[in-house]
């Protein structure tokens, strides 16, 4: 029936010292007597710890099975240098990332230096894991180190989120989700016409989008050339239907039109609306897969005065063939 308070009224010169079958709940640390301790036997007590080497500096037998120990340090094997033997098995072992690495330190040694490996040496917690012997124990390093985590989950996570902002900023990408949105309503609208509806809907050879500022070389210029050749030509403020949105009736005009022509110019990149109705055009040119769109330059545009969220514009500029204005008329 003895206690921990037996460690306090020793020989100071005992080499083996066997206390098993006790009450003993723990090994007090500052007990500096028993220098020259070899055997201790604490096992069938109710010990939560494995006592480490430096009370202890001369302890090569340690017998501790029969305890409660759930969670041994790592740091067992480095105090005790000295140790020879180790008898810890059948102890209610908590395989959680606390005992990961005492498993490992338990594989760095020899395996006659642990006795009782792996047979005595199983999980008791949790549950999922209870009678799992302690070698077939494993968890990833990243699941037991909270701080790998964070940086394992959080640099890619703020990588994707400055990514995306970068992208959102530089080519506004909500302005071009809004226009795929509005662009599948309306053809998921369309996909419910007939088809000879569809086809009486063509009722222009060509819708032209401009920029404001530049409608009377539009007026008295292109429209006048093309409409003596009997080329119905749809315009925004003759042909849009009071009442709908612009940007359904930018996507109808386009649809109702064989054509899409386009007056570029830098007036032509300051607007938005003007690149509302090229994108629409665009997406129908691949939704229709026939040629629909024509390029007029009217003013010479430098690459640098076009932003970079209008990429689109960029692109048919490099990639298709545009009519130019001449400068001399």
């Amino acid at each position: 029936i003895l206690t921990d308070s037996v460690f306090r009224c020793l020989p100071p010169r005992v080499k083996v010292l066997d206390l098993h079958n006790n009450r003993i709940r723990s090994i007090p640390k500052d007990v500096t007597s028993l220098e020259t301790l070899q055997e201790l036997n604490v096992a069938s007590n109710s010990l939560a710890h494995l006592p480490g080497c430096g009370t202890f500096g001369s302890l090569s037998i340690l017998i501790i099975d029969y305890n409660s120990v759930s969670n041994p340090s790592a740091d067992f094997f480095q105090s005790c240098q000295k140790i020879r033997s180790l008898r810890a098995g059948n102890n209610p072992f908590q395989c959680t990332c606390e005992l990961r690495d005492f498993i490992q330190s338990v594989g760095q040694v020899s395996s006659e230096v642990v006795e009782g490996w792996p047979d005595s040496y199983k999980c008791d917690y949790p549950e999922s894991y209870k009678g799992t012997p302690l070698k077939d124990f494993h968890v990833s390093q990243l699941s037991c180190n909270t701080a790998l985590l964070i940086v394992t989950i959080g640099v890619p996570g703020l990588v994707l989120a400055v990514t995306v902002t970068v992208l959102c900023i530089y080519l506004d990408l909500p302005w071009y989700l809004r226009m795929v949105c509005q662009w599948t309503q309306t053809r998921r609208r369309a996909r419910d016409v007939p088809l000879g509806e569809l086809q009486r809907a063509l009722q222009f050879h060509a819708f032209i989008s401009y920029s404001e500022r530049d409608s009377a070389w539009v007026k008295n210029e292109l429209i006048p050339n093309l409409e003596k050749e009997d080329i119905r030509i749809c315009l925004h403020e003759r042909n849009f239907v009071p009442g709908k949105s612009i940007v359904e009736n930018i996507i109808n005009c386009i649809e109702k039109s064989y054509k899409s022509i386009f007056v570029l110019s830098p007036n032509f990149v300051q607007s938005e609306w003007c690149h509302y109705e090229l994108y629409f055009a665009h997406h129908n040119l691949f939704h229709e897969g026939s040629n629909n769109l024509i390029l007029i330059l009217l003013e010479p545009i430098p690459q640098n005065s076009i932003p970079g969220k209008y990429h689109k514009l960029r692109a048919l500029m490099a990639q298709r063939t545009y009519l130019e204005w001449p400068k001399e008329k």
